[in-house]
């Protein structure tokens, strides 16, 4: 009688942990599934063509030293698998002066200035973003030097024409799990790396499949 109940007691457990598993599983499916609808929006500015086998979509902060020294990464990068990869920028505003930044930079993207003005910006960043003494007043300044419509980088305009953009990035970046910048997924997959040989190898591999 007491072997039954131990025979019993095991067999429950073991039912409780085959549909914990899968409903764990399950789960897991639908979260991927959803994560992947989170990773690019229509908004987001995209380099190469939707026919290029590697899509890299990089969470940045324009404040983010890191973010500043991996920008000419990419842009070698995109020139030796010219064709072969679609970069996408997304933002994730951790700093103080973040968000005005990159609305500014979604501006001079309408004016078809986008990539002179994430030049300056990473080219200038020491100026602008320091921490210990940020002067955030010079980013129009410098857009100017590239430019962009002086007159139409005012706050509250920018708020309201670009900031949703900024905002959906972050909340975005959030689900997928986004907690430093900068962030890269490689078609789909999260990248806890940074450096040129790292993304080269991951491109590579990604274009054996």
């Amino acid at each position: 009688m007491k072997n039954n109940k131990i025979y019993l007691i095991f067999v429950i457990v073991l039912g409780l942990m085959f549909f914990g598993a899968l409903a764990f599983w399950a789960g897991n499916i639908d979260t991927e599934a959803s994560e992947l609808q989170n990773l690019i929006k229509p908004h987001n500015f995209v380099q190469g063509g939707n026919e290029a086998k590697v899509t890299i979509v990089e969470f940045l902060d324009p404040e983010c030293e890191a973010c500043r020294v991996m920008y000419p990464v990419m842009k070698n990068l995109m020139k030796e698998y010219e064709g072969k990869i679609r970069f996408v920028i997304r933002y994730m505003p951790f700093h103080g002066n973040s968000k005005l930044a990159a609305m500014m930079l979604e501006e001079a993207r309408d004016q078809g200035k986008y990539e002179s003005a994430l030049d300056i910006l990473f080219e200038r960043q020491g100026e602008w973003a320091n921490h210990a003494h940020p002067r955030p007043e010079l980013i129009p300044e410098l857009l100017a030097s590239v430019g962009v419509d002086e007159s139409k980088l005012d706050f509250s305009q920018l708020n309201s024409k670009h900031g949703w953009k900024v905002d959906l990035d972050k909340s975005d970046g959030m689900k997928l799990g986004v907690r430093l910048t900068p962030t890269f997924f490689v078609n789909g997959k999260i990248f806890n790396k940074i450096g040129y040989w790292p993304l080269k190898e991951a491109i590579e591999e990604e274009l054996k499949q």
